[in-house]
């Protein structure tokens, strides 16, 4: 007999019914987004509108960059973290251990992206999810002497000549652990996280000093930037280090603007003044070993990527479903090493999440809709206004072409992408009070959000990939058609399923593995007395 006290899965009673229209709504989103990467190499991802699109494809296109792209995945990865914080709050109430069940739940879910990332489609989110969500315990969880040992080892490895400072790149989102858990845990009257980032950053300053002093170099603007931002960000924490409730929020929040605008930056610096160069030099080492410059890495990475975008094309287009395994199997290890910089960015909005669900914003959506009016009023019109900006400069890069602008508008476009998605959540929530039809359609669909999530990419491979029917070049009007028609039949599915069954198939498998127990699996009206 199971222990009524036992941390199990939460019943369908019990759920949050505005969390699953939100997962659907997101959904939706994301799959209008991930069409398109079916007709198109998934390495090109990020480089904005294709080419040579006109009429309606442009339109649709257009639309679909600046209203949905960097939107939806950024709703669902608040709603991630939300759900961290609802487990982590049940297990507290039943008095269990939370850590194990966790790791198995991240442990799973990797799985079903490795999975999903060889087998179907390689613009898998899953595996970003599990690594951002590890690196979140860490940041909640780990002792404090071996995240202070992390951030040390980090600065250690940053010193020292290439090759051996790329291992810095590995042990960066360790010290960002640390210097998070510093922030995180520390109280008013004792935190020492404004003095972890100041004397670092003198300590940069002054190496930035000497460089100037003795040759000018690239790297001395890379350490005066590098520097003053650790110094701001001490000063800031210092003087609105906030609350222990607001922490989660201020942090992510922080950490999604640093990443997105430091890219716009960077990227701006080189717009409009091009005879500058970079801020950043060294940056990266060639096949041999070798430290290269900014330029030549940035020229390396766009060769890859040009011949990667040419592999993808062929085999997708003209290959058997054999090699696209193959292939998709073949740039996982890339995948994997990009994974650790994502996963920073992930956990700063898995913290807003976290925020939004201790805050009650979701759970009593009622008693906060001032709050929520001021999201949508404000954050919609912020965000989106960012992206529509961008499009003055650049709308899309081609492959291995200079990004002309590009990186700076992407920079821009992203920035917007948090308050944009804030304020769509906040318009759903707003509006679930006056349309209940919305709780009736999206919440079944949410609810199966991973089943959804992997039969959206087994359909559009088995559609547009060559090892099917082979409509790879639909044009964008009609690959939107069928991202939203497919929605429309998964939403009514998904409604008929749960009328019978207590869980998606996806989903009654990540939970088996999560607890190590059989959920349920007919829902009780449909379950036959025993015999």
């Amino acid at each position: 007999m199971t222990n009524p006290q036992s941390f199990s899965p939460v019943a369908a009673g019990t759920r949050i019914d505005a969390l699953d229209v939100l997962r659907g709504f997101a959904l939706l989103g994301i799959c209008i987004v991930n069409v398109e990467f079916f007709n198109r190499p998934v390495v090109e991802s990020g480089l904005g509108m294709a080419q040579g699109l006109h009429g309606l494809d442009w339109l649709v296109a257009w639309v679909v960059a600046y209203f949905f792209s960097g939107k939806f995945w950024t709703i669902f990865t608040l709603l991630f973290g939300m759900g961290f914080a609802l487990m982590l709050e049940r297990a507290r109430q039943a008095g269990r251990s939370f850590l194990p069940v966790y790791l198995r739940r991240i442990a799973a879910l990797l799985v079903f992206g490795l999975l999903h990332h060889v087998f179907l489609w390689s613009g898998d989110i899953l595996i970003s999810y599990a690594v951002g969500a590890l690196l979140l315990l860490v940041a909640l969880f780990a002792r404090g002497r071996w995240l202070l040992a992390a951030i040390l080892a980090c600065m250690a490895l940053a010193l020292l000549p290439a090759p051996w400072h790329a291992l810095a790149t590995l042990s960066m989102p360790l010290g960002f652990a640390g210097l998070l858990a510093l922030y995180l845990r520390s109280t008013p009257e004792r935190s020492m996280f404004p003095l972890a980032m100041i004397v670092p950053g003198c300590i940069i300053l002054l190496a930035a000093l000497v460089l100037l002093l003795g040759r000018g170099s690239g790297d001395a603007r890379l350490l005066i930037v590098a520097g003053a931002v650790l110094i701001g960000i001490g000063l800031l924490a210092q003087r609105y280090g906030g609350s222990a409730e607001a922490r989660p929020w201020r942090a992510g929040v922080a950490i999604f603007v640093l990443t997105f605008g430091l890219l716009a930056a960077e990227g701006g610096t080189r717009y409009v003044a091009p005879a500058a160069g970079p801020l950043t030099t060294a940056a990266a080492t060639n096949a041999e070993g070798t430290e290269v410059d900014d330029d030549t890495a940035r020229r390396l990475r766009d060769r890859e990527r040009v011949q990667r975008s040419r592999e993808e094309r062929i085999v997708l287009t003209s290959g058997s479903y054999r090699e696209a395994v193959a292939m998709r199997a073949g740039h996982l290890g890339e995948r994997m090493r990009d994974e650790p910089g994502f996963a920073v960015v992930l956990t700063g909005v898995f913290l807003i999440g976290v925020w939004c669900v201790r805050s009650g914003i979701v759970a009593d959506s009622g008693a906060h809709r001032p709050l929520l009016r001021r999201l949508a009023w404000i954050g919609l019109p912020l965000g989106i206004g960012l992206g529509l900006a961008s499009s003055l400069i650049a709308t899309g890069r081609p492959v291995g072409v200079d990004d002309q602008g590009y990186d700076f508008a992407h920079g821009l476009l992203m920035l917007g992408s948090l308050p944009a998605s804030l304020g769509y959540m906040a318009l759903v929530l707003l509006l679930l009070g006056h349309w209940p039809g919305l709780t009736r359609v999206l919440a079944p669909f949410g609810r199966m959000a991973l089943t959804n999530y992997l039969v959206q990419s087994l359909v559009l491979s088995c559609l547009f990939y060559s090892y099917g029917l082979g409509l790879w070049g639909m044009g964008r009007g009609g690959q939107t058609a069928v991202a939203v028609a497919l929605c429309a039949a998964q939403a009514a599915f998904s409604g008929w399923w749960l009328a019978r069954f207590q869980y998606g198939p996806a989903e009654w498998v990540w939970r088996m593995l999560t607890y190590l127990e059989l959920p349920a699996w007919r829902t009780t009206r449909q379950q036959s007395p025993a015999p």
